[in-house]
């Protein structure tokens, strides 16, 4: 005999009302594990100036993600969609972290140059931008099995990444300047989804279980200075430090099953997460701010 379900694990969650990009007065310092933080240096180091450029502030959410669980003849397949991802939210949210950067930044003796300061430069107009998804009304990016949504300030600051890293093709404008480019881009996975499998002695099974939580997926903190020398600061996965314990209602729209022998069945649904709005800002301010103090700490000890 075999078995097979689609699983799904619901936390409750309380809404709240409150203007977009709002955070509760109940929020919690993130608690950043720096035995997962990394900085490393290919010909340059983060005080190789004092003075900086802050381009654009990237946020990267997951928001489509499809996984398979098979044991035996058992086979289950899940997907999920997030809801409420809007422009207006997500950029507000990177608008909040980058000028808490900046400010950050000069409140510690640094001089600090955004956008908006440079707009008109060469090497700035000339950036290639990330175009917008129709579907999902961002750029996008995939990576097996999930697709993000990537979120900057403003459309303006969506500057595309040629794959070495987000503060390279600035070079230019750090050596005609003489300054340290510095582009951090923070990503999380929301909700979390898995297969989950058991085999006995006469069946097997495979389900498809979901969690609200949002997940610190990673952050790359990417530098160039005038010489073309490169820094990176690497936070990776913070799998026991949720971002958030839960950032929506999960909502399953459709189960289907197959069967395709006694021995092989196919379960498959699909799932909406709908964020609610005040949660998700939390987990996202909670995580940028930590790793701006972070940023700021060893800023501090490249100077020294």
């Amino acid at each position: 005999m075999r078995t097979f379900m689609v699983g799904l694990v619901l936390m409750t969650t309380v809404w709240h009302t409150s203007p977009v990009g709002a955070q509760s007065s109940a929020m919690k310092p993130f608690d950043l594990n720096m035995d997962r933080v990394k900085v490393n240096t290919f010909g340059g180091k983060l005080g190789d100036s004092r003075t900086y450029f802050v381009p654009s502030y990237n946020l990267v959410v997951s928001v489509h993600g499809s996984v398979w669980a098979q044991k035996g003849g058992a086979q289950a397949h899940g997907k999920f969609f997030v809801e409420g991802l809007t422009q207006s939210l997500m950029h507000e949210l990177a608008t909040k972290l980058q000028d808490d950067l900046v400010t950050r930044m000069r409140a510690a003796g640094y001089t600090v140059l955004t956008y908006d300061d440079l707009k008109n430069e060469a090497d700035v107009v000339g950036r290639g931008r990330d175009k917008v998804n129709e579907k999902w009304g961002f750029p996008i990016r995939h990576a097996t099995p999930l697709t993000y949504i990537i979120a900057a300030p403003s459309e303006e600051q969506q500057f595309n990444n040629p794959g070495v890293g987000a503060a390279w093709p600035f070079r230019g404008i750090a050596k005609q300047k003489n300054l340290m480019v510095l582009s951090p881009e923070i990503t999380f996975t929301v909700p979390q989804m898995y297969g989950q499998t058991r085999a006995g002695y006469s069946s097997n099974s495979a389900a498809i279980a979901t969690d609200p939580a949002m997940m610190l997926q990673g952050a790359w903190i990417a530098a160039v200075n005038g010489k073309g020398g490169t820094v990176n600061i690497m936070v990776q996965q913070h799998g026991m430090r949720l971002a958030a314990d839960s950032t929506g209602i999960i909502k399953q729209l459709s189960e289907q099953t197959y069967e395709f022998s006694k021995e092989w069945q196919r379960t498959s649904g699909d799932f909406t997460m709908t964020l609610d709005p005040v949660a998700f800002t939390d987990g996202i301010m909670r995580v940028g701010l930590a790793i701006n103090a972070m940023i700021i700490s060893e800023l501090a000890k490249a100077h020294k």
